[in-house]
């Protein structure tokens, strides 16, 4: 059976997730690699160093890690690269139009629970949106 559900569009949206990975994390790996290389290598002590500790979480104020520039680049990347990442993601699946029947079948069922009327959804999206837009500019 050769069904497929992806569609140009799905398959344009997988491409530009998998280009922005790649622009995003090749750069990242490099810097972290070099960063990491002028710190210097130590020797391999083996498994049993390397596990030593290894649920310990060390609490350590922010005025001892914010004096030192790597850690700051490392803590401040990592954060920010999480909501970086999440915006991409949203941005690339959660306009298409498969999410927007998802969000728009949730409002009318949400809406007609509490009895608004969801005539105006019949029509695209866009002009829902435009019309919503000119109705709240001429009630202010």
């Amino acid at each position: 059976m050769s069904s497929t559900r992806l569609t140009r569009n799905r398959y344009i949206r997988l491409m530009a997730i998998s280009a922005a990975e790649i622009l995003g994390t090749i750069p990242l790996g490099t810097v972290y690699i070099v960063k990491s290389a002028k710190l210097g290598v130590d020797p391999w002590r083996g498994l049993a160093y390397t596990h030593e500790h290894y649920s310990a979480v060390y609490r350590i104020p922010a005025s001892t890690w914010k004096n030192d520039p790597d850690s700051v680049f490392a803590l401040e990347m990592y954060r920010w690269s999480l909501v970086l990442c999440a915006f991409v993601f949203f941005a690339l699946f959660g306009f298409a139009d498969e999410a927007r029947q998802h969000y728009r079948h949730v409002y009318t069922s949400i809406a007609s629970r509490i009895g608004h009327s969801t005539s105006t959804l019949l029509r695209s999206s866009q002009a829902y949106v435009v019309r919503s837009l000119c109705e709240l500019s001429v009630s202010l």
